[in-house]
């Protein structure tokens, strides 16, 4: 029997972002490696942590199951540590970086360091209005800042530590302003860096060694507006649930469209909306669009008003060349308030009150209006879902008895409806998915308002095959998109239809490198460059655009701990562009 203890550098976690369900987890701060042990295991350890000793026979440890298989990856990974053994000792020839998933920044002023942090004991996802994270900024001991920025992946904490001693005989492990500096940087609240053998996974943003696992929290989750109780929990939330439009896209739902509003060299030079524009009204798709020489154009689900605003002014652009002679005549379509009240103030000088609609998009009606080109970007992941159950053998749903005999599955719920009208592929279908009954709902409508020959371009994250995920780090209920079926309930509709994935459609450069992190990441820049006049927006930003305008800032205070990588690795502010899908619905003339 080998007797252990729990390694001071283990941290006890949890996650509670899905709905009515609590996932617990043990991370190892010098690695970023989580397990999730069972209840079993997991009570050992709060018991170990305590002061009671663990006994392991280490050969015998399969006897035990799944208890003695968590046991042993534990002791592997060294979150176990036998007694006697110092905790440190098998981390020094590992390669010490600062985790890209950290926001923390050094910058040094009047010859001190400062450390400019948010708390890495927990996230805490959707926001209140008002209630960001807390930003801290200490003075760092002169030992703590000059390993944290030794930590650039290059160097093994034995390296690092003989780099500062200046000899290579000094012992390490005997070192206590050594270690109490890696216990300051490791600490739960700090996660400044962390370790790893492998230097491949050092550029891997997703890499254990790059991320500081913590808890995990909803501030609030719309539970529906108790006014208006009959209204679907979607429904009522864009109604009511949405109190200010930058708040929600800066903080709570970034979009593709809000990462990418300003010029980008990720897009060429040009915004989202310009982009989507010039992607939308291609030549062969402008001769196809309509015959007049005025082109009808419904945007559904506007924002914040900056995509329409970017579309708009491309046409003015276009109409020198491929809509030379054309006119065109926006109209938007929402449901919040909050988001028209956003759109109609920074339109004002470019779409008349009169082309704002407030209506449900998956019911929306305008009588005597038909659209050459109809655009929902980033809005049906918002739309209602329909559940669907494999049923029993023995459930009174199953009318046809020889086909169940037969092996022939059948199925329940209410997405069943949808399955039978669009002919929906289900081979490959879980026990239990959801179908996108109100992004169905919507392509129905949309093709009752489009002219012959016009066209619906749909974007949303998803995947051709994969079935609909809720993103439960929201405010508000999103489910992802299964395109396959989408594709076949548009097909059986009538359009005739074409999937490409969003780079594809903007042909966008993925390669371009850009500022590392989300909003905290750009909300403990702000802390810093605010002292000098600069606030950096929400926003994707290329290391370009960001040496340019910082240049002399980095020079000055010797800021540390921002770090860039191409697009493609989406880490990032906003969402995974690489998720992102373009269905494009040509209605036959």
């Amino acid at each position: 029997m080998v007797s252990y203890r729990v390694s001071p550098y283990l941290s006890f976690i949890e996650n509670r972002l899905f709905p009515g369900y609590i996932q617990y987890g043990v991370s190892h701060r010098l690695t970023g490696e989580i397990l999730e042990p069972n209840q079993r295991v997991r009570a050992l350890l709060l018991a170990a942590q305590a002061g009671t000793p663990i006994s392991l026979d280490p050969d015998n440890l399969k006897l035990l199951g799944p208890d003695g298989a968590q046991l042993s990856q534990l002791i592997h990974q060294n979150f176990l540590t036998p007694d006697g053994n110092d905790p440190l000792a098998p981390f020094l020839n590992y390669y010490v970086a600062r985790p890209m998933q950290n926001p923390a920044l050094v910058y040094r002023a009047n010859g001190d360091a400062w450390l400019v942090h948010t708390s890495m004991v927990q996230q805490v996802y959707s926001p209140r209005k008002g209630e960001l994270p807390a930003v801290s900024e200490e003075k760092l001991p002169a030992i703590v800042a000059a390993i944290f920025e030794l930590a650039d992946g290059a160097k093994t904490l034995q390296e690092i530590f003989h780099f500062l001693r200046e000899s290579k005989d000094a012992p390490i492990l005997e070192d206590r302003e050594f270690r109490d500096a890696l216990d300051f940087l490791t600490s739960q609240e700090r996660q400044l860096i962390k370790l790893t053998q492998r230097a491949d996974d050092l550029a891997d943003p997703y890499r254990p060694v790059n991320t500081v696992p913590r808890n995990l929290y909803h501030s609030s989750r719309w539970t529906g507006d108790p006014a208006n109780t009959a209204a679907d929990p979607i429904i009522a939330f864009h109604q009511s649930g949405i109190e200010e439009a930058a708040w929600e896209f800066d903080l709570i739902e970034p979009t593709v469209n809000h990462a990418l509003r300003f010029p980008s060299e990720t897009l060429g030079g040009l915004d989202y909306g310009a982009r989507f524009c010039r992607a939308t009204l291609r030549p062969e798709m402008v001769s196809a669009l309509g015959k007049s020489d005025r082109l009808e154009v419904l945007e559904v689900g506007g924002g914040t008003g900056t995509f329409a605003r970017s579309f708009l002014h491309e046409v003015e652009r276009l109409q020198e060349t491929v809509l030379k002679g054309v006119a065109l005549n926006y109209h938007i379509l929402d449901l919040s308030p909050a988001l028209m009240e956003s759109q109609q103030k920074i339109l004002s000088s470019l779409l008349p009150a009169a082309r704002h609609f407030q209506q449900d998009a998956t019911q929306f009606n305008l009588p005597g209006r038909d659209f050459d080109l109809i655009v929902s970007n980033e809005v049906i992941a918002d739309f209602p879902m329909a559940s669907v159950q494999r049923a029993s053998a023995n459930s009174s749903e199953n009318a046809n008895p020889e086909a169940l005999a037969n092996g022939a599955s059948r199925w329940q719920g209410e997405g069943v409806y949808y399955l039978e009208k669009y002919d929906l592929w289900t081979a490959d279908a879980p026990e239990n998915f959801l179908v996108s009954s109100g992004a169905f709902q919507f392509i129905e409508r949309c093709w009752e308002h489009l002219r012959p020959g016009g066209t619906l371009v749909v974007s949303e994250y998803g995947a051709t095959q994969r079935y609909p995920v809720q993103s439960v780090h929201l405010n508000h209920d999103e489910y992802s998109i299964h395109f396959g079926h989408l594709a076949a309930c548009a097909a059986k509709v009538g359009f005739a239809c074409r999937l490409v994935t969003l780079k594809q459609f903007l042909d966008l450069d993925d390669e371009v490198p850009v500022l590392n992190g989300r909003e905290e990441h750009i909300l403990c820049l702000n802390q810093v460059l605010q002292k000098f006049g600069i606030v950096l927006p929400y926003a994707i930003i290329s290391r370009n655009e960001f040496e340019k305008q910082l240049q002399d800032v980095i020079a000055e205070t010797g800021l540390t701990g921002f770090s860039f990588a191409a697009l493609k690795q989406g880490f990032h502010f906003g969402p995974r562009i690489a998720d992102f899908m373009v269905l494009i619905m040509n209605k036959p003339d």
